[in-house]
């Protein structure tokens, strides 16, 4: 048959695939006796994604906590990070085998990124999942409600693409690529587009 045909069916079949084998993973996260463990039984974008919701739900519930009345909770959140980030830098210290490394690594930077948003709401007393410093971060949730990962960011919404993407390397976020995600996000929101352009590594 024509090629767009059997092409688009692959397509779908992976989009298929990636969506069982990502809820498994977030459902396996929650029940998990350690999160290293839980790591090396995982596909690469797999973490990724898994951990960027629980981070996520990490986030809201400390909010909720100092809602109720904890003050300390996100000071005791940004220790658990820490706490975490420390375990990963002594995991990627040990004997890994090579896919192991590269999705410890991919997922350091993304806890260190994760760290220092915390730290940063320590530092300037945001408490509230309202504050325009946490609506700004790219958010990942499985939403229960259509069974998916979503990822928020300002006014913007998408689901997750489930795009195979293997292990790849993992750009280090700093601000401007927060400030390129926000604003390729509100662009797609507003039915537009967007390319980042310009030498690679120059900022």
């Amino acid at each position: 048959g024509p090629v767009e045909v059997w092409m688009t069916l692959m397509e779908n079949e992976m989009k298929a695939s990636l969506w069982g084998i990502a809820k498994k993973g977030v459902y396996e996260y929650a029940k998990a006796s350690s999160r290293t463990e839980w790591l090396k039984t995982q596909i690469g974008m797999v973490a990724l994604v898994g951990s960027q919701i629980f981070w996520t739900y990490e986030v809201e519930d400390a909010f909720r906590a100092v809602k109720a009345g904890s003050k300390r909770a996100i000071k005791n959140l940004a220790t658990k990070l820490t706490l975490d980030l420390n375990k990963l830098v002594e995991l990627v210290r040990t004997d890994l085998d090579s896919q192991t490394r590269k999705k410890v690594n991919a997922l350091l930077i993304i806890d260190v990124h994760g760290r220092d948003i915390v730290d940063m709401f320590v530092r300037e007393s945001v408490l509230n999942a309202k504050e325009f410093a946490w609506e700004s971060q790219l958010r990942f949730y499985w939403d229960k409600d259509i069974d998916n990962c979503v990822i928020r960011q300002c006014t913007g919404s998408f689901q997750y693409g489930y795009e195979y993407m293997g292990l790849n390397g993992r750009l280090v976020i700093t601000e401007l690529t927060d400030r390129c995600y926000m604003t390729l996000t509100q662009a797609l929101t507003f039915k537009l587009g967007g390319a980042p352009a310009g030498p690679a590594g120059t900022g």
